[in-house]
């Protein structure tokens, strides 16, 4: 069955997600969790034009699969006490305001864009934020130790995309990203500034978030007379909606897709050659993931059927879901059934090549990432979409080193 949302909380919306049994028929099984709840926050992108609801989907099963199937953390149960974020830095710092209220011991980044207006409280309080990737700038430029990302930073993001376009052979690139300041400050601070270092030409659309027309943002694209085309970044269905305006306007080259990944189910053989971006390996890459990954992703599918959103196992809920289940583990290895803040900085602050659900190792000592001390690690992965609709890394090894001296001087 598909639970419902919990516990909403005013004007902030947060919801409170507790696992249950799902009735579901599954293949999961092991220790299920009992006790008094631990209860964490997040800040997940739910709400406003850009909302991705993937994400608190993802924490939903990810908290089922930790309390039936890990035992929880250190044997208890884990609550997610989610705040839906709206793109509003309003919002953010009310979200920040109610965790610190209820103090929890953490608050994960469910990749919120305005995470950053939460960080100063939260910090303030010493409630550390974690998460698979930031949602922006100011939350990856934290202090050490007021927030841990399993992988690299939201600046990573440019490095990886333009170091895959050069491993590619491409040279003029027409890509394009939401309306919005922050948009503007990456493509002009970070994307460009790197592709110049690399001899590509990039073109850049700023589609808005809500009601874009993509035959037009494709027809822009293609005025270009790019190599390849395709998005820094835009939410799923845009995503899709512009490979399918591009494919219809006879482009046959090269797509990069960013982080997007729901549009292989719904074009079919017009997928293939599109390029993705996600920082974890995917489902649709399980049969060229190494063995334990394929069963980790076997599980977080199984999992997410097990609560209703198996036709939502896309790149966003797998990130949330993935850093629920490492925080757990995370917590669970030190043994004590207290967390608190104190010792989950302490946990973090010690790790040292983690095993990451899907992802590569990470070591939390502040040194993965040039003047990002929020970083845990620093490679990238990139597949490719097949004709059959499955994925294969662009790199055989599947996560790659980027060259960092590429980024531009802060």
């Amino acid at each position: 069955m598909k639970k419902p949302y919990v516990g909403v909380l005013g004007a902030v919306a947060a919801l409170a997600l507790t696992a249950c049994s799902s009735g579901s028929e599954n293949d999961l099984s092991g220790t299920r969790a009992t006790g008094a709840p631990i209860v964490i926050g997040a800040q997940a992108p739910i709400k406003g034009a850009t909302a991705y609801p993937q994400t608190a989907y993802g924490l939903e099963a990810g908290a089922y699969y930790i309390n039936e199937v890990l035992g929880g953390i250190a044997g208890r149960p884990v609550e997610v006490d989610v705040c839906g974020g709206d793109g509003s830095p309003e919002t953010a710092i009310n979200c920040a305001n109610g965790f610190v209220s209820k103090k929890v011991p953490l608050v994960i980044d469910a990749v919120d864009q305005s995470m950053g207006a939460a960080v100063p409280i939260l910090a303030e309080a010493n409630i550390p934020i974690i998460g698979t990737l930031a949602g922006s700038f100011v939350a990856d430029s934290a202090e050490y130790g007021k927030a841990f990302y399993f992988t690299g930073p939201v600046s990573f993001a440019a490095l990886s995309s333009m170091s895959v376009l050069d491993t590619m052979g491409k040279t003029k690139a027409s890509l394009a990203v939401n309306e919005s300041p922050t948009s503007h400050a990456y493509v002009d601070d970070l994307i460009l500034p790197i592709a110049e270092q690399m001899g590509i030409d990039v073109s850049v659309q700023y589609p808005p978030a809500s009601g874009a027309n993509l035959n037009v943002v494709a027809a822009t694209q293609l005025a270009d007379d790019p190599d390849i085309a395709g998005v820094i970044a835009l939410p799923e269905d845009a995503c899709t909606g512009l490979f399918q305006a591009l494919r219809r306007q006879g482009y046959d080259n090269s797509i990069l897709a960013g982080s997007c990944s729901q549009f292989i189910d719904e074009m079919g053989a017009d997928a293939a050659g599109i390029v993705t971006q996600p920082r974890l390996w995917v489902p649709l890459a399980k049969e060229a993931a190494p063995e334990e990954v394929r069963r980790q992703l076997e599980e977080f599918e199984q999992a997410m059927d097990a609560v209703g959103y198996g036709d939502q196992a896309s790149s966003r809920s797998l990130y949330t879901f993935a850093a629920l289940v490492n925080i757990a583990k995370i917590l669970s290895e030190n043994g004590s059934d207290d967390v608190t803040s104190e010792s989950v900085i302490d946990a973090f602050s010690s790790l040292r090549d983690f095993p990451t659900f899907a992802g590569p190792n990470a070591t939390c000592d502040g040194q993965q990432w040039p003047g990002i001390a929020t970083t845990c690690n620093a490679q990238a992965i990139f597949f490719e979409v097949q004709e059959d609709g499955t994925l294969q890394p662009v790199d055989e090894a599947g996560y790659m080193d980027l060259d960092p001296s590429l980024m531009p001087a802060s």
